[in-house]
């Protein structure tokens, strides 16, 4: 069910059940507050409709500290507030709330993408760029490739030539731009890649902003240490309480599932 509620002569809403609950706890809605849902032939009191609000105790944050179930970094104690069944910190406190008044997903219900659907996502990337860079590497190996590279009789190779190692940078210089360009690209303007955005999943900030496009032109960079870690760094998206691999770490973004 989604309701409307009164805020200072504002309407706002439309807000989900379970997000209703959280603003009680927080104590932005009151026994008097006005609310009104579909049905309702006018607005009526909190109190009134869903029963006077319980004076119970609020659930005490962790006692050597916890996690902001917004940004997700360490804190002491005495520095979360318990909204509903997250802690947030004083920093994130404000958006936490503008997105329940708003009716959208908090921060602190994101839903964290794992390790296999990332890696399908990954595998999707790479069959598109594969025939992207296999369009363009073909006529550069067919048209540039010097003759003679290999024996005409016998068909055995001779010596490499310079030019054919310059011809082979050139193709990994190539394919490594087509690759930066095509995630820096989609993660800025789209938040999710090709392969990703088929999944539904998309890369955000801590606070679920938008990835900046040197964050996104960093990121891809930062991906490249995964494969030097022998894929470790891919590995421990499995691990990871919020499922980041280590450019997640890095980068501090997070992919969660967009819906």
């Amino acid at each position: 069910m989604q309701w409307f509620y009164a805020d200072q002569g504002r309407q706002i809403g439309p807000v989900e059940e379970e997000g209703l609950d959280q603003l009680v706890q927080a104590g932005l809605i009151r026994d008097d507050t006005l609310v009104w849902h579909e049905g309702m032939s006018t607005w009526q009191a909190h109190g009134i409709v869903r029963g006077r609000i319980s004076q119970a105790m609020p659930v005490p944050a962790l006692v050597g500290g916890g996690y902001c179930g917004e940004c997700g970094r360490p804190f002491p104690a005495n520095e979360l507030v318990t909204i509903g069944l997250a802690s947030i910190c004083a920093a994130c406190k404000p958006i936490f709330l503008q997105r329940i008044r708003e009716g959208g997903q908090a921060v602190g219900t994101m839903r964290f993408a794992g390790f296999w659907i990332r890696f399908v996502a990954a595998m999707i990337d790479g069959i598109l760029l594969g025939v992207v860079t296999s369009l363009i590497d073909l006529p550069l190996t067919v048209f540039i490739m010097p003759r003679g590279v290999f024996n005409p009789p016998t068909g055995a190779p001779v010596a490499m030539p310079a030019v054919m190692l310059g011809l082979l940078g050139v193709e990994t210089l190539i394919n490594l731009s087509i690759q930066c360009a095509y995630e820096t690209y989609f993660i800025y303007k789209r938040g999710a890649t090709v392969g990703k955005m088929a999944l539904g999943l998309k890369v955000v900030r801590p606070d679920g902003s938008a990835i900046p496009v040197g964050l996104a032109f960093g990121r891809f960079f930062a991906k490249m240490l995964d494969s030097l870690t022998l894929l470790i760094g891919y590995i421990m998206a499995g691990f990871d309480e919020q499922k980041r691999a280590l450019h997640d770490r890095i980068c501090d973004t997070r992919v969660i599932y967009s819906k």
